[in-house]
């Protein structure tokens, strides 16, 4: 498994994260527009500046609902929060994968499962500035992916801590 490690920026009107890799270099970062209804977020690679996925909400959902967009924005995975009292539930759905993430109440720590195999797991780090995560993924093929989906995990759980989120 290869361990990576999500950092938030605290202090931005808009949504900011950055993915370290192993040797804290970083690898990915994620910028997301000021007041959208929609909630866009762009995540883009570092060394070449290029978007790989784009993300928005879907409007008038009771329970969040994101889709994951290429750059020619086809919807390439939708990934759905479910109802659940003392679980954090999320189901991806995405052509050739079956993708369940199961967590604890909070969304501080869960599992990324593709058909009850573990391709990912992820846990907060405590005592830290802002939200930072310590992300394990199993599958080298779809790195990008499994961050990009944790991004949008934590989006769907956090997304009204702050005053400059709009949801609808």
């Amino acid at each position: 498994m290869k361990h990576f490690y999500l950092k938030q920026k605290v202090f931005s009107l808009t949504d900011r994260y950055k993915v370290f890799d192993e040797n804290q270099s970083i690898i990915f970062y994620v910028k997301s527009k000021a007041f959208s209804l929609h909630n866009k977020m762009k995540f883009i690679d570092q060394a070449s500046d290029t978007v790989i996925y784009n993300f928005r909400r879907k409007l008038f959902r009771i329970m969040p609902v994101y889709e994951m967009l290429d750059t020619d924005m086809n919807v390439i995975a939708t990934v759905k929060r479910k109802f659940s009292f003392l679980r954090a539930k999320v189901v991806v759905e995405k052509e050739g994968m079956n993708l369940n993430i199961d967590g604890n109440y909070f969304a501080h720590s869960f599992q990324v499962l593709n058909d009850q195999d573990e391709v990912a797991s992820v846990t907060k780090k405590w005592l830290s500035w802002g939200d930072s995560y310590q992300v394990s993924i199993a599958d080298d093929q779809s790195e990008a992916f499994y961050l990009a989906l944790v991004i949008l995990i934590d989006r769907m759980f956090h997304e009204n801590k702050g005053n400059h989120r709009i949801s609808v």
